[in-house]
């Protein structure tokens, strides 16, 4: 079954001031914008510990896929 890249979903995160700067200098660090560096993160939370250029490229991870099954 071919994995649907297509993301339609939003998730809204309300953050202080200094959560806020801090996520931006952490997305600076790795090149990346903040959503895509918030995304990252959730995906290694969900799924483990993967790369940062397979969590942000065109292709989903389903659970099974992260965890080599």
């Amino acid at each position: 079954m071919a994995l649907n890249p297509k993301r339609t979903q939003r998730v809204v995160t309300y953050l202080n001031e200094r959560e806020y700067t801090d996520l931006l200098k952490s997305a600076a660090r790795l090149d990346k914008r903040p959503g895509d560096f918030v995304r990252f993160g959730l995906l290694r939370d969900m799924y483990g510990s993967l790369g940062i250029g397979a969590c942000l490229g065109n292709d989903n991870i389903s659970a099974d896929e992260a965890h080599g099954e």
